[in-house]
């Protein structure tokens, strides 16, 4: 009896674990690399009704420069071309063949191309794309057809590009740098910027078939690729189709665009950014990581599913103060933000945030085995035990291989085998070593907080103030120079300005100050508080002393600029005492010290005594001659037309 009782014990346990096992959706996954180098990543799955392919290779626009670039998107473009197949384009073929997608793209650092297609068709779609990538038969005809093609998908190239192009770089490179979060943060190296899209839409129409078939050459060989399939198939035989099509390739290389393995280093100090004025108010509050663990990024995962689902219920279900709270979690290389999210009313945000940061603060000095207990269940019931069998989800699973594979060293566990070496202490221990106030982040979106549309208002009375100052100017110097006249004083008023000569001289100037201005606030802040964006880093109220003082201090440094840049006059006015010229400095003519008025033509050493501009500048101008033998140059539209309105004025008794 009792060696019955062991053997179904034993029995029940080999069961038991075996299902273990079978919640692992990675444990089909097979890989293996072909003796040319190509490596193969398989899966096999009797619930999908599709196969999908993908086939990838290290090629991308990284390489490219001006001179050639958007040639890896024609070669892309080109490998699908062959003569010999029906329609002599595999696209069509393929699809002809019942494939429901096939398509293509060009990246940064890969070229890709994808099928899906019936699984009964699955063996047929990796040997045809093995003819596709290594037996090409392609001639200039087929270049200019995806050369067409390719052109309407990029867009063609207009004179107008290359300067506006100059002129968006030139403005870059003098303006004061934006935030790049990753490179701030994280000092993750900023990636080479690739050229204007404008020379891919050029070079299109030079590239010859010598050109694409060289590239063709040069990258497309086995040791170059990685292909991936998933679907319902046989491994072994796949396995077996695969060795007698792609391995039997033996075209060798050299070339390959590798991305650069950069990495990010640990923060030094928290990470928050406060933003007035947004449609609705929404917090980001979490933490900055170094992605250098897998299992790390499984802990942060779960936790934050977790407490995103216990904020939830508290904030929504309980008392109905938000609409949905969620986990954030985003990376770039091995630099990472884990975080949740929420929305709330006004009158409750602040509210919400305290409740969220007391709920993690709670954790952090005591997270209970039921509560990680749950916390792992639920991930693992959404991200292995309930996984979709539709390809996209399948070729994900592959990815995450592939990613552990290269970028963690990592072969002899699939992610879920990683996934279930988590212990309680593990996951405590995880969360406060992560969880620090060094490593915060936190980013809040307030919709307002004195009334609603207060930013408006605020920036709809600021530009009400500097358009007032700017109209009024003058009368600050006529006030100075003691000239005190209204509209009826006014014998003559001409304009000696174009308006659209102040408007380019108004413009250019707040162009100006704008990138003074961001000089002197990047500048400063870094300097003095260490942060060049640390505004961004007070809260309300304190915010709006700088929200209202910025404006202002930028009118200060516009009217400084516009002053001292140059003399700028709109137009004369006439009055008893003389010839009042107005615009961001006034001269005063006295009347009784003018001799002379004459017609002169426009000369270069009469700049600095023209009062006016125009675009016409080499126009005659008028010449007022004073006692003293000075002179000032009046411009007008016929100088001729004021020289005698003038003598009416000022010489009649």
């Amino acid at each position: 009896m009792k060696i019955l009782l062991w053997i179904l014990t034993l029995f029940t346990l080999i069961h038991a674990n075996e299902a273990i096992i079978n919640n692992d959706p990675y444990k089909n996954i097979h890989y293996f690399t072909l003796n040319n180098g190509m490596q193969v990543y398989l899966l096999n799955d009797d619930k999908t009704e599709n196969t999908q392919i993908k086939l990838t290779v290290n090629l991308g626009y990284a390489i490219e420069d001006d001179d050639n670039y958007g040639l890896a998107h024609l070669v892309e473009h080109m490998v699908f071309r062959d003569q010999r197949i029906p329609y002599r384009d595999y696209l069509d073929y393929i699809k002809e063949e019942g494939a429901t997608y096939v398509n293509g793209y060009t990246r940064r650092y890969e070229t890709g191309y994808l099928a899906t297609i019936k699984n009964e068709k699955a063996y047929w779609v990796v040997e045809t794309f093995a003819q596709m990538l290594f037996d090409k038969n392609v001639t200039t005809q087929d270049l200019q057809v995806e050369k067409g093609a390719l052109q309407t998908e990029i867009g063609e190239s207009h004179w107008y590009y290359k300067p506006m192009w100059a002129m968006k770089t030139f403005f870059e490179k003098i303006t004061a740098p934006s935030e790049n979060f990753y490179l701030d943060v994280f000092q993750v190296p900023k990636e080479k910027d690739l050229p204007p899209r404008y020379f891919a839409q050029e070079n299109n129409t030079k590239f010859t078939l010598n050109e694409v078939m060289q590239r063709y050459n040069d990258y497309y060989y086995p040791a170059n690729m990685k292909l991936f399939v998933v679907g319902n198939f046989d491994i072994a035989k796949m396995e077996q189709i695969i060795k007698n099509t792609y391995g039997k390739v033996e075209k060798k290389g050299t070339l390959s665009v590798k991305e650069p393995k950069l990495k990010a280093i640990r923060p030094n100090k928290p990470y928050e950014r406060f933003f007035e004025g947004t449609d609705g108010s929404m917090a980001y509050l979490g933490t900055l990581y170094l992605l250098d663990d897998y299992r790390t990024y499984l802990i942060l995962n779960a936790y934050t599913e977790n407490l995103s689902q216990r904020l939830q219920q508290k904030m929504r279900n309980q008392y109905g103060k938000t609409y949905s709270v969620n986990n954030y979690m985003f990376s770039y290389k091995n630099a990472g933000v884990a975080a949740i999210t929420f929305d709330a009313l006004h009158n409750e945000f602040d509210n919400n945030m305290k409740m969220a940061k007391e709920m993690m603060k709670a954790d952090l000095q005591h997270l209970d085995d039921k509560t990680i207990h749950k916390a792992l269940k639920s991930y693992e019931d959404q991200y292995f035990n309930a996984t979709e069998h539709d390809n996209d989800t399948l070729m994900g699973l592959l990815q995450t291989d592939k990613y552990l594979r290269e970028d963690h060293n990592i072969t002899k566990q699939s992610a879920y085998d990683i996934f279930k070496t988590i212990t309680p202490e593990v996951f405590k221990d995880t969360i406060k070593k992560t969880f620090t106030p060094q490593n915060n982040y936190s980013v809040i979106h307030r919709d307002y907080y004195f009334f609603s549309l207060e930013m408006l208002t605020l920036s709809l009375l600021t530009f009400g103030l500097f358009i007032f100052f700017y109209i009024r100017l003058y009368k600050f110097e006529l006030k100075k120079l003691h000239l005190f006249y209204t509209h009826r004083d006014i014998l003559l008023t001409r304009r000696v300005s174009s308006r659209f000569t102040g408007f380019v001289l108004f413009v250019i100037t707040f162009i100006i100050s704008n990138i003074l201005w961001s000089w002197i606030k990047y500048l400063t802040f870094k300097l003095i508080m260490g942060d060049p964006f640390y505004l961004f880093t007070i809260d309300v109220p304190y915010s709006y002393i700088v929200t209202i003082l910025d404006p202002l201090l930028f009118m200060v440094l516009f009217f400084f600029i516009y002053r001292t840049l140059w003399r700028y006059y709109a137009r004369i006015d006439v009055i008893d005492r003389g010839i009042v010229a107005i615009g961001n400095h006034v001269t005063f003519i006295p009347k009784e010290k003018v001799v002379s008025l004459e017609v002169t033509p426009w000369e270069w050493r009469y700049r600095k005594k023209t009062i006016g501009t125009a675009i016409r500048f080499w126009k005659p101008l008028l010449k007022v001659t004073m006692q003293e033998g000075e002179a000032y140059y009046l411009r007008a539209a016929e100088a001729s037309h004021l020289k005698e309105d003038l003598e009416k004025v000022l010489f009649s008794n």
